[in-house]
């Protein structure tokens, strides 16, 4: 088996993860995917499995022969979902896809007349709570 370290930094690249958010998201250790970026231990079975199984649109071929693509071919469907939505950015791109889904709402939407528009109350943020996993927590209010 050819090495498996170059892939694996670059699937971390790809992702824009760092070490440690990419052992997060695979569910491992950080030690582990440290010692295997330092080429201290090599990648075993179980972690190949589980960037395989986090990272569904990674070709296991490429990833254990390095023979291919990094990525699967995509269907035509998820290709063209991936192609409207590769304009979000990852920071922030959870409210820009809200945006996103509300404008397409719009755009879908029957015309209202005035009298059919309903005026909502305003909304304002009352309390931030912020939970962790020591089981502590943190309350902000606006002033």
């Amino acid at each position: 088996m050819t090495e498996v370290l170059p892939r694996i930094t670059e699937i971390l690249r790809w992702s824009q993860l760092g070490p440690a958010a990419f052992a997060d998201e695979i569910g491992v250790a950080r030690a582990v995917i440290s010692h295997i970026l330092s080429a201290r231990n090599k990648a075993s079975l179980e972690v190949v499995q589980k960037i395989l199984s986090r990272f569904t649109e990674v070709s296991p071929q490429w990833l254990l022969l390095g023979q291919g693509e990094m990525l699967k071919e995509l269907d035509r469907d998820s290709l063209q979902i991936k192609q409207e939505y590769d304009h979000v950015s990852p920071v922030g791109g959870a409210l820009e896809v809200a945006q996103e889904v509300d404008n397409i709402q719009k755009v879908e939407s029957p015309k209202a007349t005035p009298s059919t528009l309903v005026q909502e109350p305003q909304r304002h943020l009352v309390k931030v709570i912020l939970l962790y996993s020591d089981g502590k927590y943190e309350s902000y209010n606006p002033s």
